[in-house]
C-alpha cells in the first residue's frame, strides 16, 4: 500500500476497479461495496490507494469503453460522498488520526518527589549491594556512591529543587505546546467537513496527472525507459497505464466536481 498522504486521483483509482460497476455490478468484477467504499475513504483521508483491488477487466477495455466507465465510477464515487455513510465513515477515519494529548500521573511536585525518592531508593540498594564486595573494590564504590551523595545535596538545596521543578514545568508546557501545533494540522488536515480534503484530493490528482506521457516506452521488464518517468510517482504511471482517454475523463469529472465544490 503507498505512502499516506501521496497524491492519489479519487476518481480515476477508484474508477480503475470499479470499471462496470454501474452494468454489472461490483460482483463481477470480485469487489464487494465495503471493499470499494474502504479504498474511498482511505484516498479521500489519506491519499490511500489499495493497488491489491483488481483491475484486470478495466485493463481488457477498449479506451473509449474506459472513459465512458471512468466517468460512470466518478459519478457513483461522488453520490457515495454525498451520503451520510460515507460521513460516519469519514468521522471515524478521522477520529483515528487525531494526537492524544499528553498525560501525566503526578503534578509537578510529585514528579519532583518520585524522582528524589527513586534516587534515595537507588543509593539504598547501591549500598546493600556493595557490602559483600572486597575491600579495595568496596572502597572504590563507596567513593563513587559519596560523590553521588554529594551531587544529590547540592541538587536539594532550596534553589536548585526550584530549578528542577521549573524544568519540569517548562517540559509540560513544551510537550503541551508540542500537542496543540499537531492538533492544529490535524484540523487543516482533517477537517469536519470532508468536502475540503475531497477538493485537496481532486487538485492533486490534476496536478499529478497534468503531463502524463502517453508516448512513453517501456522496457521488457515493465519499466519506464526514461529514468525521469521511472521516477514519478506510482500514481503517475497508472494514469499512464489508464491511458489517455480514461485519464482524460477522470480529469473531466475532477473539475466537474471541484466546480460543484466551489473549490
Amino acid at each position: 500500500m503507498c505512502k499516506a498522504w501521496k497524491q492519489a486521483s479519487l476518481i480515476l483509482l477508484i474508477a480503475v476497479p470499479l470499471t462496470a460497476a454501474a452494468a454489472d455490478g461490483l460482483s463481477q468484477l470480485g469487489l464487494t461495496p465495503p471493499a470499494v467504499k474502504e479504498a474511498i475513504g482511505g484516498i479521500v483521508t489519506a491519499g490511500v490507494y489499495n493497488p491489491g483491488l483488481p483491475a484486470a477487466a478495466f485493463k481488457a477495455l477498449p479506451p473509449a469503453t474506459r472513459a465512458q466507465a471512468v466517468t460512470a465510477a466518478a459519478g457513483w464515487v461522488r453520490t457515495y460522498t454525498a451520503t451520510p455513510e460515507f460521513s460516519a465513515q469519514y468521522a471515524k477515519l478521522r477520529d483515528r488520526q487525531k494526537p492524544d494529548p499528553p498525560t501525566w500521573d503526578a503534578t509537578p511536585e510529585q514528579e519532583l518527589q518520585q524522582a528524589d525518592d527513586d534516587q534515595k531508593k537507588q543509593m539504598e540498594e547501591s549500598k546493600q549491594a556493595i557490602a559483600n564486595l572486597p575491600p579495595e573494590q568496596r572502597k572504590a564504590v563507596e567513593a563513587g556512591l559519596q560523590a553521588a551523595a554529594e551531587m544529590t545535596a547540592r541538587m536539594n538545596t532550596p534553589e536548585a529543587r526550584k530549578m528542577r521543578l521549573d524544568a519540569i514545568r517548562t517540559d509540560r508546557a513544551q510537550r503541551t505546546k508540542e500537542y496543540q501545533d499537531v492538533l492544529a494540522r490535524w484540523k487543516q488536515q482533517y477537517p469536519d467537513d470532508p468536502r475540503p480534503v475531497i477538493a485537496r484530493r481532486l487538485r492533486e490528482f490534476l496536478q499529478l496527472s497534468t503531463d502524463v506521457d502517453y508516448a512513453a516506452k517501456l522496457n521488457a521488464n515493465g519499466t519506464f525507459a526514461n529514468p525521469a518517468y521511472q521516477a514519478k510517482p506510482s500514481q503517475w504511471k497508472m494514469c499512464y497505464r489508464a491511458g489517455r482517454e480514461a485519464t482524460a475523463a477522470a480529469r473531466a469529472a475532477a473539475e466537474a466536481w471541484l466546480k460543484e465544490l466551489g473549490a
